[in-house]
């Protein structure tokens, strides 16, 4: 059975071996379900032991780092609704920063550090909506009858690209976080998801749908020049630019789950790094500037034994099982 891509996504943890280092070691963020709820977690490209960063008995998900790598914003359940919550990058300060009887999710921190977006269905759909955090100021940046989730900041911080259900099918746009204008950049018949904007601002990454399976693409920020990267009998989705544009991490669907991949931007060098028989997913990296992994948990990193998960979860409707 597929499993299925969705918008809240699923996590995991367990570091691959490997036959070499692509890198020096870069620090990540993800989520698993690795000990029967799903918490975010904290690794790097070398195989660091995982540490659990919300270590909460409810629902953590979808990890984004504050552009000075102190901070990763995350939407979790624990409140019984999921709402945005913001941490210090070591777990602690854990603190509530949307508060509305709908759902919050797929935070996305802007890169002046001011500001996150997130999806709400607030109007009674899905749209895009953007947090001023010293303020508490919000302003609602899409409205329309269809679906609009998971958006990402493009380097400026002027802009977000997103996939939305318009028209019947998923597709990726643009809007202008100031003028509210947006651009529709696919087209084709099958859905295009989990849109990423490349650090240098000249393309983005997505899921694209041509066929039964997903892989990975990529395109101009106009929408020109479509190209894959990924082409396999199974699903890439949710891609993660490495700070430094060089390589790009994502979901890759492996027994019935998801674990986590690296490759060169161009789709080469591709290797795994976690698998560790539960879900992972939604790779985040730290930004550029903080590529030392130092965490203060107790004892330093977490020697927890990694039990399987009690449960595998699947959400959403983008994509149904066969």
């Amino acid at each position: 059975m597929r499993i299925l891509l969705t918008c809240l996504l699923s996590l995991v943890l367990a570091i691959g071996n490997t036959s070499g280092q692509l890198m020096p070691p870069v620090p990540f963020a993800f989520a698993s379900d690795v000990n029967g709820d799903w918490d975010i977690y904290l690794t790097d490209t070398a195989g660091a032991q995982p540490v659990n960063l919300t270590n909460h008995p409810d629902a953590d998900y979808y990890p984004s780092w504050a552009p000075d790598g102190t901070q990763l914003a995350f939407f979790s359940r624990r409140d019984a609704n999921h709402e945005i919550y913001v941490m210090h990058a070591d777990g602690t300060n854990q603190r509530r920063v949307t508060h509305h009887p709908a759902t919050d999710k797929a935070p996305a921190w802007a890169p002046d550090g001011e500001r996150i977006a997130f999806t709400s269905n607030r109007k009674g759909h899905f749209d895009i909506y953007l947090l001023h955090l010293k303020s508490g100021e919000l302003v609602s940046l899409t409205g329309n009858p269809f679906q609009d989730e998971v958006p990402t900041w493009a380097p400026d911080g002027n802009k977000l690209v997103f996939h939305s259900k318009r028209g019947l099918n998923w597709d990726v746009y643009v809007i202008d976080v100031n003028s509210q204008v947006e651009q529709r950049l696919t087209h084709q018949r099958l859905m295009d998801v989990y849109p990423a904007w490349a650090p240098d601002g000249a393309s983005i990454v997505y899921a694209s749908m041509r066929g039964d399976d997903f892989d990975l693409w990529t395109m101009e920020t106009d929408g020109g020049n479509k190209n894959p990267i990924t082409d396999t009998p199974t699903d890439e989705a949710v891609p993660a630019w490495s700070a430094d544009g060089a390589y790009i991490a994502f979901q890759f669907e492996k027994d019935g789950r998801w674990v986590i991949q690296l490759m060169k931007a161009d789709g080469s060098e591709r290797r795994e790094l976690i698998d560790n028989n539960a879900w992972a997913a939604q790779p985040k990296w730290k930004p550029i500037g903080s590529d030392a992994l130092r965490i203060k948990a107790a004892g330093g990193y977490s020697r927890q034994k990694l039990w399987p998960p009690l449960q595998i979860r699947q959400w959403g409707d983008i994509k149904a099982p066969k």
